[in-house]
């Protein structure tokens, strides 16, 4: 399965950029333009983003298969070398038997001198057969604990083999997705530069770098909430994830470790995964609200149809009205 992913992923991240268009003649268009423009950039990070993440995972999916392996190895050694101890102990109980000490109840009676005499050899006799079961049975554990020490081994040595191959391929993968994602940022970046101030204003129109940080209620998600509104101001940076820019997947997940959480994905589409799905109906302020198919852009709500994000570049942190007609994914992490 995961070999699969990762050759979707290959699939999907080298896309061809969009040739810069022609700048247009008025404010609104140009701010359109720009923000078209800007998506296909946003659309390519968080691909970017998400296969760094894929990345991590198999690099530390292959050092627990490495370390696997390897105690898996030691606890074959240890059950083979139980192993051969019991088999000693069985091959000397059986060498007893033959030299004489398999003595049957007729044998030990005609050869006893005494009630005593007899009772004492039959002692030694039944002793003889617990010992003798005692070690086939313990012969019989250790061998099977043997066999599955040197199983568990194989399969980590297979799983280890199967994650440095999707590691491989993902570093590969991540090369030629780069450069297209820089391609398209430069495209972004040019057209930025050539912007009047008046059609700037309209590119970064609306929102609220203001917003009361204060929100009401307890829980991580409340708390990364107010981390993410604490940082309203700050410039939106590709690949951002704090303390000064962000992306709108680093806001997030800058957010969330402040709020005691660290170790989110730096990818809107893994982090719409996290927690679990609510209606429009059940929101509650530090749920996640992510954008468009495939995901690509993502914020924290606020309350009252507003919610936290970084934007796209050129522009800053702000709450805005939650655009209900592109959100794909509601989450609750928490």
């Amino acid at each position: 399965m995961a070999a699969a992913t990762v050759v979707v992923l290959g699939a999907v991240l080298v896309t061809p950029a969009a040739a810069d268009p022609v700048p247009p003649g008025d404010a609104i268009t140009a701010a359109q333009q720009l923000a078209d423009l800007n998506r296909q950039a946003e659309v390519l990070t968080e691909r970017w983003h998400y296969t760094l993440d894929q990345l991590s995972a198999r690099r530390a999916e292959l050092e627990r298969a490495r370390a696997d392996v390897n105690a898996a190895a030691a606890a074959a050694e240890r059950a083979r070398a139980v192993q051969g101890q019991y088999r000693g102990q069985v091959d000397r109980l059986t060498n007893a038997s033959f030299e004489g000490a398999r003595l049957s109840r007729l044998s030990a009676l005609l050869v006893s001198d005494s009630p005593q005499d007899f009772l004492d050899q039959m002692s030694v006799l039944d002793m003889l057969a617990v010992d003798n079961k005692q070690a086939l049975d313990r012969l019989t554990g250790a061998v099977a604990q043997a066999q599955q020490a040197e199983q568990s081994a194989d399969n980590a040595a297979a799983r280890a083999g199967q994650a440095e191959r999707d590691a491989a391929q993902l570093e590969g993968d991540l090369a030629g997705s780069r450069a297209e994602m820089d391609r398209q940022i430069q495209v972004v970046t040019k057209r930025l530069a050539q912007l009047t101030r008046q059609e700037r204003a309209a590119y970064t129109a609306g929102g609220n770098i203001h917003f009361p940080i204060n929100l009401v209620g307890s829980g991580i998600s409340v708390m990364a909430a107010r981390a993410a509104l604490s940082k309203q101001g700050s410039a939106y940076v590709w690949g951002g994830d704090g303390p000064i820019t962000f992306d709108c997947s680093g806001l997030v997940k800058w957010a969330f470790a402040q709020a005691g959480m660290p170790g989110l994905p730096h990818s809107a589409e893994e982090q719409a995964r996290m927690g679990r799905a609510v209606s429009r109906s059940e929101l509650q302020p530090g749920d996640l609200i992510a954008l468009y198919s495939p995901i690509s852009h993502i914020g924290i709500y606020v309350g009252d149809g507003l919610y936290v994000n970084a934007p796209q570049s050129g522009d800053v942190v702000k709450v805005v009205w939650v655009p209900w007609s592109q959100v794909t994914a509601m989450s609750r992490i928490g």
